[in-house]
């Protein structure tokens, strides 16, 4: 039967067809118009990372920019000579702002600048960076309910709406606390979108194309990345960094207006509105260029409208779903507390601030690209399995003392490449979990792989500060190790490459993985 046609469909009796094959073959190839409808959904993420870094660059402390205004500092500057100008020098000597000494970034302001924020009071700094991911895990925990309750796209925009709202407000936060407040709200609002977003999409999305849907996913955070760094070089005001990012939040809004799809087909069929998730599949049918009528098909699917407490008894119920959760909670902790650990240390790569941004945001990039490609070729456990190994080779090849120039070593060259491998690693995990989990539980399952990644993420900038401490090894053989841990944890999940996506917790079967392989 050539589904292709509109005729065909209306000339069978009440074709009976489960949700993965009627997707597949409305979208058997990706033309033109598929790919706009994807690029549209995608760019709902557009201010992600922006929101995410920007206390990087607007709460800078310029320890190196700065000069004398008194004649003592003068006279410390005649001891030290060319050492003189650092971090050691004002916070060892008590040096005060406007009394010993000025800040000279070219007009330039950041709000540590305006607030007095240095030395003795750098720990605000973090806590405005770290308490983000206090919002974040909050999010997460209750956007599952807002998933199962609403709807994925429904939840996403929700979460759009309290980001762009509390970045706008940050441009004009009088004090420091005033920020501290706006910056749980971001992050709350931020990973219910992020996720949402990320179940919508790869929801509606055919099996042959997930790999490079996801991949094309990650990549929105990419070049959110490379705005962000982008605005802080052009921008000299604090508050008017904000204002730009608020812009890409309004931009992400507007998106999911203009993407034609409604709600995730899978979140209607969970809850029994199959005529609902018809006009979704009638809508992407017409995109697609294969128009087709659903009067005469029948879609197989299992209802399960449940609340929060009926799906966490499931996982007892289902050890199997239990125990794949966990071990993709265990990858999402692994990969977060390795990459802001590089995050953080991500300075010593070059000597500019936004270039060393730059270099991060790229080396970013560069992993998700290589995932499509290295998924399309191993398929979704090796490719993981192959990001992971990666890691440990380049932190145990870092371990090695070779300079190439002044300003290049071996360990330089070798924590970027790692860096590269580990968000490889953490686009694969993205993928390969949402294949793992059942719809039905797919926001609860997603939220709480997340949750363990933002655990990771409050410990990863901590290790970084052992190269303080103790010897430059130390730190990255705990890398080698931990990208080990979870290397191990992925060779007890089953393959999912060419599988469709399991509906229910009955469908999550220890025979799960050896399904049709359709090089996706």
């Amino acid at each position: 039967m050539d589904f292709t046609e509109p005729q065909d469909l209306e000339e069978t009796q009440k074709d009976r067809l489960t949700l993965e094959e009627v997707v597949d073959r409305i979208v058997p190839e990706l033309n033109l118009r598929v790919f706009l409808l994807f690029l549209s959904a995608l760019c709902t993420i557009f201010h992600a990372a922006a929101v995410t870094y920007v206390t990087a660059l607007t709460g800078n402390i310029p320890y190196k920019d700065w000069e004398c205004v008194s004649e003592e500092c003068k006279s410390l500057y005649k001891v030290d000579g060319e050492d003189f100008y650092s971090q050691k020098t004002i916070c060892n000597n008590d040096m005060v702002a406007g009394v010993n000494f000025t800040w000279k970034i070219g007009g330039r302001t950041t709000f540590t600048t305006d607030w007095g924020i240095y030395c003795k009071d750098e720990a605000k700094l973090s806590t405005i960076s770290s308490i983000y991911f206090v919002g974040a895990l909050l999010g997460l925990l209750c956007s599952t309910a807002i998933f199962d309750t609403v709807g994925r796209k429904r939840g996403a925009i929700l979460g759009c709406v309290l980001i762009t709202v509390a970045t706008a407000a940050s441009a004009a936060a009088p004090n420091y606390e005033t920020l501290l407040v706006l910056r749980v709200i971001s992050g709350f609002g931020l990973l219910i979108n992020y996720t949402g977003s990320y179940c919508w999409i790869i929801e509606f999305a055919p099996t042959r194309y997930r790999n490079l849907v996801n991949g094309c996913y990650n990549l929105g955070w990419t070049l959110s990345y490379l705005i962000m760094v982008l605005f802080g070089y052009l921008i000299n005001k604090w508050q008017h960094v904000y204002l730009g990012v608020a812009g890409l939040c309004v931009f992400s809004l507007a998106m999911f207006f203009i993407t034609p799809v409604l709600e995730s087909p899978r979140f209607h069929l969970v809850r029994g509105q199959e005529g609902e998730a018809k006009k979704t599949l009638e809508t992407i049918s017409k995109i697609s260029g294969h128009p087709i009528s659903f009067e005469e098909v029948d879609l197989l699917y299992d209802t399960r409208i449940q609340n929060y407490l009926k799906q966490v008894k499931d996982f007892l119920k289902y050890p199997n779903m239990l125990k794949r959760s966990l071990l993709c909670m265990s990858g999402w902790f692994l990969v977060s507390l390795i990459t802001y650990a590089y995050t953080f240390g991500w300075s010593k790569i070059g000597k500019d601030l936004y270039t060393s941004y730059l270099f991060a945001a790229l080396g970013g990039g560069l992993g998700y690209v290589l995932s499509i490609f290295v998924c399309r070729l191993l398929g979704r456990k090796r490719a993981t399995l192959f990001f992971f190994g990666s890691v440990t080779v380049m932190n145990l090849v870092a371990m090695v003392d070779l300079n190439f120039s002044q300003d290049w070593s071996l360990e330089q060259v070798a924590s970027l490449l790692g860096n590269v491998n580990i968000l490889g690693a953490f686009a694969m995990l993205y993928l390969y979990s949402g294949e793992l989990a059942p719809t039905s539980h797919r926001g609860m399952i997603m939220c709480l792989c997340s949750s363990c990644a933002r655990a990771g993420s409050f410990i990863g900038p901590y290790v970084s500060l052992l190269y303080g401490v103790t010897d430059r090894r130390v730190p990255l053989a705990l890398f080698a190790g931990l990208s080990v841990c979870a290397f191990v944890a992925i060779l007890f999940l089953p393959d999912t490459t060419g599988d469709g996506i399991p509906e229910t917790p009955a469908d999550v079967s220890d025979n799960k993985g050896e399904g049709k392989n359709l090089n996706g």
